[in-house]
């Protein structure tokens, strides 16, 4: 069957959402098992209620797609595995999937059942999606941040591109968002993400002296790309996927049916208005497609702001005199500002557009501000209308033969398929008068509540004929059953998905507990004491000046967690041409698929997610050196993972850790920075970040991309001694206090522990220990 030119893709967070995304046109739709899934907080699909989607979206050709994104921890494993071959079994069409070690396991146990790697995946560039096809991956759902131009150069591989279009928006790349985890215990990466970008933040330099005032620096606006769909699919998107699952019926039927109508030339004004009034943070086109700082950022405000249907004339005693751009109807919600900040209101009664009125409100409006409507009673019952409209029907056509003496068939078609079903019964002549050719055909036709539409009738019938309308009945009904399973069965296709990815020999026993520090910034590599390092990690941008201190001395490369396909390949140019290039610390699947025949020793840092054994053993295969753990990991998990375990492993044991990677820089918000053009020249790219606890985040722009990072260092006590003999390595992020920490961590005793703690309290007035003692699952 040749596919079709795109695929308009929904979200379902319950049986009405679905039913609403069906009947607006959606051709699949991705929802979530009652356990995975990254929307932890959403309604998602019990066992019997996804069985009852599948059979009502496969009846109408409509795919569904589960979401099983997220790490899973050991102890989940065979649970999750147990949920796979029940989806697998009741027909689910693919899973959208995280965590590499489940999905490896997928592809080994399931080579046919289909599987999306998700956003969550962090794939971002062509080398990306190359290793994913080698993989058995018949999908890759794009970063949200990947531009036109890397989409078009993945259109050269075999492999379906999903990106979406529409809806909310992780100023953080998916998969790479460590902020609400590390702040509260809620993580991004099991789908209980606490939205710390949702938050108002202050700008300050590291003097404490405010650079700018209190906003929503992080707070991205909803995507909208209605009018750039078109150059979307041109440039290879296959799947077009709006955000939403925790959105109602009403957004999902006004989004799906605003992008069919785009996608087919027939959007009108009203369907933009109507998508801009169901929700909105104010839109944005995406970063992908150039908008940056204030156009890509809803920094006033980071929730719903409906649209702008009056103002506020005057304020008067009692009462506030307002007039309406449009008619307000009763059940309107409607948003005032005051000095204190937002109130709403329903609104109680009809008002007409261009009148005058006086309100009385509980809270004082501020005199000429503008009135916004929030929810639109009108509009939610024009969309309950149309999905309740809904009829799908299938074309059949019908050859029904009633013979004396013989027992009687019918024949059905729809489509391409065909089925026959014969009534265990003799049709006998009658005693007085035969069945009557109206009656018959009027009773076939009866389809009811099922998806089918007579269209023809081809009835053989003898004169005189006798078969009771029950006989009648019971053909249509078991034929429609009948031909209803084998649309079922025929939707699904179950195609062989080849794993080209071959095992690695892999003989990097762990000898002894290594100390290896990463210094993010080259000045804390000149203060430091390089000797008793074990393993020293730069960033490739300073590899000129250390070999100008250093010589020759051996130093791996920190590959950042993103680069498009061409700077991938510059950057390898690069490297392979200094010698003194002992390894690679890889934090994107991309970066492992373009150096693995290079020579060099590749290490699996925490971009990569490492949360079970499945995963450690996933990219043992694949040949690296050494492994870091997911710093989400708590020390049980911890000793489970490492238990029997001869690899090289590596454990983040000190320093502040990247929290948020992201295309975004705060402070263009401040300067109203249209594009990142002047990022490298620009003197804002260090500074902090002051949440409404007055928690201060260390943000660093690095040429065109950010990181933030954790407020408070990790620091592991005793823990480390435990570490060590188990011969795991400790990665120290380098800063100002290195010597003292390799000095601890060498020989570590706790009088200097308690020294060097108070050291970081005094600079950072907390410490702690990750995720050590709490984790971000429990069991």
């Amino acid at each position: 069957m040749e596919k079709t030119k795109y695929e308009l893709l929904a979200p379902a967070g319950d049986m009405a959402a679905l039913k609403a995304a069906v009947s607006a046109g959606a051709n699949a739709i991705y929802l979530g098992y009652d356990e995975f899934s990254a929307r932890a907080k959403a309604k998602n699909f019990d066992k019997e209620e996804l069985r009852e989607a599948i059979e009502y979206a496969h009846l109408r050709d409509v795919k569904i797609y589960v979401t099983f994104n997220i790490l899973i921890a050991d102890f989940e494993l065979e649970r999750a595995m147990k949920s796979v071959k029940m989806l697998y079994e009741i027909g689910v069409d693919a899973l959208i999937l995280q965590d590499f070690g489940i999905a490896a396991k997928i592809r080994e146990v399931f080579p046919d059942f289909e599987v999306h790697a998700s956003t969550q995946m962090a794939v971002n560039n062509y080398y990306g999606a190359k290793f994913l096809k080698e993989m058995g991956f018949s999908r890759v759902v794009l970063a949200r941040e990947t531009p036109l131009f890397e989409i078009e150069k993945i259109k050269e591989l075999d492999i379906d591109v999903e990106t979406f279009i529409h809806g909310a928006l992780c100023v953080s790349y998916s998969g790479e968002c460590l902020m609400s985890s590390m702040i509260g215990g809620k993580s991004g990466n099991r789908g209980e993400c606490a939205q710390a970008c949702r938050k108002s933040y202050e700008i300050l330099d590291f003097n404490g002296n405010k650079l700018a005032k209190r906003l929503y620096y992080l707070s991205p606006k909803d995507l909208n790309t209605l009018d750039q769909v078109a150059k979307i699919i041109k440039a290879g998107a296959y799947s077009l996927k709006i955000e939403g699952r925790m959105k109602n019926p009403e957004y999902v039927y006004t989004v799906v049916s605003s992008y069919k109508k785009s996608l087919e030339d027939k959007l009108k004004l009203e369907d933009k208005k109507d998508t801009v009034q169901v929700f909105n943070r104010g839109f944005t086109k995406g970063l992908f497609n150039g908008d940056f700082g204030r156009d890509f950022i809803s920094y006033d405000r980071p929730d719903n702001r409906g649209v702008e249907v009056g103002k506020v004339i005057s304020l008067i005693k009692n009462s506030t005199k307002v007039v309406f751009d449009e008619d307000i109807h009763e059940g309107d919600g409607l948003e005032f500002n005051s000095a204190k900040g937002r109130f709403g209101m329903k609104s109680r009664e009809f008002y007409q557009a261009g009148k005058v009125y006086n309100l009385e409100l509980f809270k004082r409006p501020l005199e000429n501000s503008k009135i916004n409507r929030t929810y639109s009673k009108k509009l939610y019952e024009k969309i309950d209308e149309k999905i309740e409209e809904y009829d799908y029907k299938r074309s059949l056509d019908i050859d029904l033969k009633i013979k004396i003496g013989e027992k009687p068939l019918i024949h059905v078609k729809s489509g391409d398929l065909e089925a026959t079903y014969v009534l265990d019964k003799l049709v006998e002549p009658a005693k007085k008068s035969g069945l009557e050719r109206d009656r018959v055909i009027e009773n076939i036709s009866k389809t009811g509540n099922s998806i089918f539409e007579v269209k023809n009738i081809d009835l053989d019938l003898d004169d005189a004929a006798f078969l009771p309308i029950s006989a009648i009945n019971e053909l249509r009904r078991e034929v429609l059953d009948i031909l209803e399973d084998k649309i079922l069965k025929n939707s699904l296709e179950r195609n062989i998905y080849e794993n080209k990815l071959e095992k690695t020999e892999n003989d990097n026993k762990a000898k002894k507990s290594l100390v290896k520090v990463f210094f993010n910034k080259f000045e804390n590599l000149e203060r430091s004491n390089l000797d008793k390092i074990d393993e020293i990690i730069i960033r490739a941008k300073d590899l000129e000046k250390f070999k100008k201190i250093y010589g020759n001395r051996e130093v791996s490369i920190y590959l950042d967690k993103f680069y498009s396909y061409d700077e991938l390949e510059r950057l390898r140019t690069y490297i392979l041409k200094n010698k003194n290039v002992r390894g690679l610390w890889i934090n994107n699947i991309s970066e492992y698929y373009i150096f693995k025949d290079d020579g060099l020793d590749l290490n699996a840092d925490i971009g990569l997610n490492i949360f079970n054994k499945k995963s450690l053993e996933f990219f043992k295969d694949l040949g690296f050196k050494s492994m870091t753990l997911s710093a989400e990991m708590n020390s049980g998990q911890i000793q489970n993972i490492i238990k029997g375990e001869d690899s090289e492993i590596n454990l983040i044991s000190y320093g502040r850790i990247p929290v948020m990677t992201m295309k975004h820089c705060p402070y263009s918000i401040e300067k109203n920075c249209k594009d990142e053009r002047n990022c490298p020249t620009c003197k804002y790219k260090n500074y902090l970040l002051r949440d409404e606890k007055s928690v201060d985040f260390e943000v660093l722009r690095q040429n065109t991309f950010t990181e933030i990072f954790n407020s408070y260092p990790i620091l592991l006590d005793r823990y480390v001694k435990k570490l060590k003999e188990n011969k795991i390595s400790l990665i120290i992020l380098g800063d100002e206090f290195t010597d003292e920490i390799v000095n601890l961590y060498k020989n570590y005793n706790e009088e200097n522990f308690y020294k060097i703690k108070k050291k970081l309290e005094n600079k950072y007035q907390q410490v702690t220990k990750g995720h050590i003692n709490r984790g971000i699952v429990s069991g």
